[in-house]
């Protein structure tokens, strides 16, 4: 099995709706198991902008975290569009043992 994780930004956007729904639903329509998105305390990039998105009431877009694991041949076949569309963020693949 193959975990993916991607990092962006809650305002990343994907023609006029948030990447991270766009991408949820790419998910959903190639049969992918199962994603979750995760949100982040705080963090920055590779601009080294901090962001704290929750803090005092700011109204900064934090960082996000989408993580699904599946096979790795559907992983291999959805993972071209996903590397077209994440313009700015960060894809992790990894192999990992489903217990």
């Amino acid at each position: 099995m193959v975990e993916i994780n991607i990092f962006l930004d809650e305002d990343d956007r994907f023609n006029d709706i948030p990447l991270y729904e766009y991408i949820l639903q790419y998910l959903l329509h190639h049969k992918i198991n199962g994603a979750t998105i995760f949100t982040a305390m705080g963090g920055y990039g590779t601009k080294h902008h901090l962001h704290f998105p929750r803090k005092f009431g700011g109204s900064d877009e934090g960082p996000l975290m989408i993580m699904f694991i599946d096979n790795e041949e559907k992983v291999k076949n959805i993972l071209p569009h996903l590397k077209e569309i994440i313009k700015e963020g960060l894809i992790i693949k990894k192999n990992v043992e489903v217990i």
